[in-house]
């Protein structure tokens, strides 16, 4: 019984490093896209929204992520190559360093929205939605294969070996 608490408290253990905010959604969806359309209407209510990093920069007093939202999995993981919602900035009090937050790795945040900025996309005044962030995880990197995973030959299986090799034992059966 002791041997079992112990698994159970370790596995408890991992499992909560996803912060409450991320892993659930508020209980209104409010899209970056529609906090765009009408940022008055939206201020001040909770969000939840994720995407890939664009770019940081540092002010005095705060740090902004702009960040390309995306969908939403039910943990809060973005989605990769999901449909883009909108970009929107992710503003942290204080310093955070610009090495934390590398291009193009998924970053999901809560917070509460601080209305609307309007920077360039290139030549393009773009309506970028701010979060003043509350909690925030940056996901770790999947690990894809890009093969088909390793079974091992079973020599016996297909007829020949120790236990197999027998005219009548084959496949087709002779019955």
């Amino acid at each position: 019984m002791l041997y079992f608490t112990a698994i159970l408290v370790g596995m408890t253990g991992c499992a909560s490093r996803l912060p409450q905010t991320i892993a659930q959604a508020p209980a209104e969806a409010i899209s970056a896209s529609a906090v765009q359309q009408q940022p008055e209407a939206y201020a001040g209510k909770p969000v939840r929204w994720g995407g890939e990093i664009l770019e940081v920069a540092n002010a005095e007093q705060h740090t902004d992520v702009l960040v390309v939202g995306r969908e939403l999995e039910k943990d809060g993981e973005p989605i990769e190559n999901s449909q883009v919602d909108a970009r929107f900035i992710a503003r942290f009090s204080g310093f955070r360093e610009p090495a934390d937050f590398p291009e193009g790795k998924p970053l999901t945040v809560s917070g509460t929205v601080a209305g609307v900025e309007v920077r360039k996309v290139g030549e393009y005044p773009y309506p970028y939605p701010v979060v003043k962030v509350i909690e925030s995880y940056r996901w770790p990197e999947k690990k894809h294969h890009d093969h088909y995973p390793y079974y091992p030959y079973y020599p016996s299986y297909y007829g020949w070996g120790p236990y197999g090799g027998y005219p009548w034992w084959r496949y087709p059966y002779w019955w």
